[in-house]
């Protein structure tokens, strides 16, 4: 959870591993690492986000609601928002249909402003 506290950016279990090994004294594996992330996004305790590759990220929640992020491809850094159209088309088509426990994505992609001015432009991830 420590590590977790230290950033606000999503962040694959590959690097909160490698961030437990080199700042604690831990002997933890990385399977063990992907199990209790996934115990902790089951109890809402982090949030999970996939990314353009398809690999899941992680953070510490930071509110109750369901949220979609606009997430930089370098860093991590997630700006939460709820596109209410969206939503409210959802629960439409949900209900229109009959169908019952229903889930979406919504993902948004780039690189922020930080992560801009820092890395040359040729060197910028583009997928």
């Amino acid at each position: 959870m420590e590590v977790l506290r230290e950033q606000e950016n999503f962040r694959s279990a590959q690097q909160l591993y490698l961030d437990i090994r080199q700042r604690r004294p831990l002997q933890i594996g990385l399977t063990s690492v992907y199990r209790i992330l996934r115990a902790l996004a089951d109890d809402r305790i982090v949030e999970a986000q996939r990314a353009e590759d398809g690999e899941i990220l992680y953070r510490l929640r930071t509110g109750a609601g369901h949220r979609h992020y606009l997430l930089c491809r370098q860093c991590g850094k997630a700006v939460g928002f709820t596109p209410a159209d969206i939503e409210e088309h959802t629960r439409r088509l949900s209900r229109q249909h009959d169908y019952t426990d229903v889930t979406h994505y919504v993902d948004l992609y780039g690189v922020c402003p930080q992560c801009r001015t820092t890395t040359p432009p040729a060197t910028l991830n583009r997928s």
